[in-house]
C-alpha cells in the first residue's frame, strides 16, 4: 500500500448548493468572461478546491469532450478557470458524470 494519499481523496470536497451549475466552454484557450461561450452546462454534485464533479446530459457530451480534454470551465460565482476532464461515467441512458480537476 502506498504511502502516498491518491489524488482522489487528497482534498476535502464538499457538497454545492442545489442549484449550483458550472458551464464549461470545450476549448483550452484562454479567455475572460467577455470572450467565454459554454457548451455545455452541468449541475454539481460535489466540489474541492481541486475540482469539481457534475452530472450532464449525455448528448451535450457528444463529441465535444473526453477523458484528459482540456476546458475552460465556470462554476455558480467563481472565474473561468482552465480544467483537465478526468473522467466520464455514464449513470444512466442520457445522463452521465464527469469529474474536472481545475489545472490553475
Amino acid at each position: 500500500m502506498s504511502s502516498q494519499p491518491s489524488d482522489q481523496r487528497r482534498y476535502l470536497r464538499f457538497p454545492p448548493q442545489e442549484w449550483e451549475i458550472a458551464l464549461i466552454q470545450c476549448s483550452d484557450a484562454a479567455t475572460d468572461e467577455e470572450n467565454f461561450h459554454p457548451e455545455i452546462a452541468g449541475l454539481v454534485m460535489e466540489e474541492s478546491r481541486a475540482g469539481c464533479g457534475l452530472v450532464v446530459l449525455e448528448r451535450q457530451l457528444k463529441e465535444k469532450l473526453t477523458e484528459g480534454d482540456h476546458c475552460q470551465v465556470k462554476v455558480a460565482s467563481l472565474g473561468v478557470v482552465l480544467a483537465e476532464v478526468m473522467w466520464i461515467r455514464s449513470v444512466e441512458d442520457g445522463i452521465s458524470r464527469v469529474g474536472l480537476r481545475y489545472v490553475e
